[in-house]
């Protein structure tokens, strides 16, 4: 390979060390950041720690800073559970991850444990390890570990790929499901590249792993920044497809009580004045019959009292932090369409009137009639 064609891809991929690093801190830095955005805080991370050694690795500095190797291993075990993890959470947002999806980061968690050791070593040592691992990794017993992370990576990425061909066929996210394909794809192929280039002590092979790494993350900066609502879309179609598919053999009241609250809260279908049985069953993809004998066995309630008890919690909400709001506003905002129906109900859940419960949070405040 042309000398320049070489200097090109290690210049991009020290940006790439840098780029990663700053796209990995912008997850956390966003307003509310959620579960998923620490999950992606740590993977671009990691992405970034592998492209700072490789980086070293190609300049032949990698010696004189050990430290910088620090959290490598455990970055290579880490980002294939990482990226599982993160699309278990996408199809279900309201369960706690099972204890079978944790245990899948035990081998990252030994990885750490066998870091902090090694960096506790004298400088020395560390040298000298690390020399010899360079210098003969087929020859190395170390470099058994960092095959099994390799493969270990690799599996969980052709399970992704997998996944991904399976929603391919869905229409109204067929384009961004062929990007994440390309995505999966690209790092399977970064993977065998850079495992090859460290048993075969080729750079090039490194150095266009880690290229391949660096446009993978710009990729997907500039998809974010093109299609913010990119992954909440995916994650709209996916938990629907998964829901679909668990009612073919059958009612699955787990998956029906997750598709609901995930309805009610997030949705806050609740607040349509025409909701009914026959329309939250058709969402739901049950009969209403089904969805009946749901809410009176699992959520021992009725349909109606289920509804109301979303829409009091919501006015209640608003009472308190919009202490200006026209009550008949909110009455009509939280989904009723009735006034008296409204204090019936709120009086029914509180024990007091709208008024009342406003006056009571709100002391001092001035309190205007219910119109």
């Amino acid at each position: 390979m042309p000398d320049v064609a070489l200097r090109i891809m290690l210049e991009v991929l020290t940006f790439g060390v840098g780029f990663s690093l700053v796209f990995a801190i912008a997850q956390v830095c966003r307003k509310n950041p959620d579960q998923l955005s620490y999950l992606n805080f740590l993977v671009f991370l990691g992405n970034s720690i592998i492209q700072l050694v490789v980086v070293l690795k190609v300049r032949n500095v990698i010696l004189e800073y050990p430290l910088a190797s620090f959290l490598s291993l455990s970055a290579i075990f880490f980002i294939g559970p990482a990226n599982y993890l993160y699309h278990h959470i996408l199809l279900n947002p309201i369960k706690a991850v099972p204890v079978k999806v944790k245990l899948q980061f035990a081998p990252a968690a030994a990885a750490l444990i066998f870091e902090i050791l090694f960096q506790l070593q004298p400088s020395g040592v560390k040298k000298h390890s690390l020399a010899e691992l360079f210098t003969s990794p087929l020859q190395h017993w170390f470099t058994v570990v960092l095959a099994s992370g390799a493969i270990f990576t690799l599996v969980y990425f052709l399970i992704m790929f997998r996944l991904g061909l399976t929603v391919l066929k869905n229409d109204t996210i067929r384009a961004q499901v062929m990007l994440i394909l390309t995505a999966f794809f690209s790092t399977l192929v970064a993977i065998v590249l850079l495992s090859l280039g460290f048993l075969l002590g080729s750079d090039p092979m490194l150095l266009m792993g880690g290229t391949i790494i660096t446009l993978i993350n710009i990729s997907i900066f500039l998809s974010n920044m093109r299609y913010p609502n990119f992954y909440h879309l995916i994650e709209k179609e996916l938990k629907k497809n998964k829901y679909e598919r668990s009612l073919l053999k059958g009612l699955d009241t787990e998956v029906v009580y997750d598709r609901l609250t995930y309805l009610m809260g997030e949705e806050k279908i609740y607040k349509d004045f025409d909701l009914s049985l026959e329309g939250l069953a058709k969402m739901l993809c049950i009969t209403p019959h089904q969805l009946s004998q749901f809410m009176n066995e699992r959520l021992t309630t009725n349909f109606r009292n289920y509804i109301n008890s979303y829409r009091i919690e919501e006015a209640k909400k608003i009472l308190i932090s919009e202490s200006d709001k026209n009550i008949l506003a909110i009455c009509y905002d939280v989904g009723f369409n009735s006034k008296s129906t409204f204090n019936q109900c709120f009086k029914k859940y509180t024990n007091k009137t709208p008024s009342e419960f406003r006056l009571e949070h709100q002391s001092g405040d001035k309190i205007g009639p219910d119109l």
